[in-house]
């Protein structure tokens, strides 16, 4: 037998008198002892239907209000009436609702001054913010189509609004307004604590294009930080508390890339008296976009990334006879010394020695790299004991983390320049921990609303 029914209500009160002047029951549920852990509290299904009906409840009252603010008709400035209700959609963040909006028509009978509105009409959308929130949060960090099935177990229901074509529309109107904001000036973090040394790590990645004729096309990323924001989590695991991450999908020799690298050592406490350490895989583009800062810094130190250099190494050593295997060791470990004429010297002679062609060819790859990139190359075990930096395995790949996880994870996404920089935008903006401080602005924004 229940002896208790608990019941969920809703009471409109008078809030100077506090007198209930409606009351609305809600829902009732017999308190049953729970047979299993199904039975103890509310299930999926039912914890959806509750917000629904406290939501129709809330917007029910909310509709009287929603009209245009006109007090006399604009045309003949007559009095304005009533004119019954149009049904309007309202998208929430869990559930689909319908909102009576009051129609308006001039009092005059010589006049045919009406008006009609929606929730859009009125607000400027019908989809909460808070909502597109998750689109854009989902739609950054999976596929479009694994972000509607997320959000479809999320809201127990399969909703229109977020089928996969509206979070990819979402997603790239918030990340082109993110890409705009960021040509705004860069405001320094802690202005009474301006950055004694910044560390910059750029990288690059390719992504397929949806033009199948120009194959891929490659993204550029970056990530600063001051040496102080670097934890240790474990002996083998760090953590960056505190970072500004950055990146680019833009066909413009890098000259957004650029700007975006600006902001965001300014952002971490830029000045003419910081001195940077910038890490690069050796790649042309990835030097230039570095070079752009020696003009704004005390010192500009460029590193060869050990983590590249060793990885290099590491592919020739495989892919080589044993035989000089040992030999490529022993290079590999004068360079990680800064004893760079002496390993260049030694690999040449190597290279001389190997007689298959494909094998001499791998090794000279190596060569032309090291040769391109020795002004780079220090002592890495000195830098090490030193606790300097020298390798970007400080923490999570940048290129890994902001454009492989998202662009390159499904060998089967292809890509516009556009709608890749877009969505990396967010991919930038939540690695920086800055998304939960702009993201109601960037949404807003991004649809023509005032906040």
């Amino acid at each position: 037998m229940v002896a208790h029914r608990l019941r969920i209500v809703v009471e409109k009160v008078n809030v100077i008198t506090e007198k209930v002047v409606e009351r609305n029951e809600i829902s009732s549920f017999d308190m049953l002892a729970p047979k299993n852990i199904i039975g103890l509290g509310l299930r999926h299904t039912e914890q959806i239907n509750l917000l629904q009906s406290i939501q129709d409840c809330i917007l029910a009252e909310q509709s009287i209000l929603l009209k245009e603010e006109q007090e006399c008709c604009p045309k003949c400035n007559s009095k304005i009436w009533s004119n019954g209700y149009k049904t309007s959609e309202f998208h929430a963040i869990f559930t689909d609702h319908k909102v009576k909006i009051r129609k308006q028509k001039c009092s005059s009978h010589d006049c045919d001054w009406h008006s009609i509105h929606t929730v859009k009409s009125l607000l400027g959308t019908s989809v909460h913010p808070d909502l597109y929130k998750l689109q854009c949060e989902y739609g950054a960090t999976q596929s479009f189509r694994k972000s509607e099935e997320i959000l479809t177990s999320l809201s127990n229901s399969k909703r229109e609004v977020n089928n996969r074509e509206r979070i990819s529309n979402i997603s790239n109107q918030v990340g082109k307004e993110l890409d705009n904001r960021q040509k705004l000036p860069a405001i320094t973090l802690d202005k009474n604590n301006p950055a004694k040394e910044l560390i910059v790590q750029v990288d690059g990645g390719h992504i397929h294009d949806k033009d199948l004729e120009k194959r891929s096309f490659e993204a550029m990323c970056a990530k600063v930080y001051r040496p102080e924001s670097v934890i240790e989590i474990t002996e083998k695991r760090t953590e960056i508390v505190n970072k500004n991450c950055v990146a680019s999908a833009k066909d413009d020799k890098q000259a957004t890339m650029k700007k975006l690298l600006l902001r965001a050592t300014t952002a971490q406490g830029l000045t003419l008296e910081t001195t940077v350490t910038a890490l690069a895989d050796g790649a042309n583009n990835c030097w230039s976009i570095i070079n752009s800062l020696e003009k704004h810094c005390a010192q500009l130190h460029r590193v060869l990334d050990w983590f590249h250099l060793g990885k290099k190494f590491q592919n020739v050593i495989q892919g080589i006879n044993s035989e000089y295997s040992k030999d490529l060791v022993e290079i590999k470990a004068l360079f990680w010394h800064g004893q760079v004429t002496e390993g260049i010297t030694m690999l040449q002679q190597l290279k001389n020695k190997v007689e298959i062609k494909e094998e001499k060819t791998k090794v000279n790859g190596l060569l032309i790299y090291l040769n391109g990139n020795k002004e780079y190359i220090i002592n890495y075990g000195k830098q090490a004991m030193e606790r300097k930096p020298y390798t970007s395995q400080v923490a999570e790949s940048t290129v890994e983390h902001l454009i492989n996880d998202r662009h390159k994870k499904n060998q089967k996404m292809q890509w516009t320049r556009e709608g890749a920089h877009n969505i990396l935008q967010i991919r930038a903006s939540l690695a920086s921990n800055e998304w939960d401080y702009i993201w109601q602005e960037a949404i807003l924004g991004a649809l023509g609303i005032a906040a």
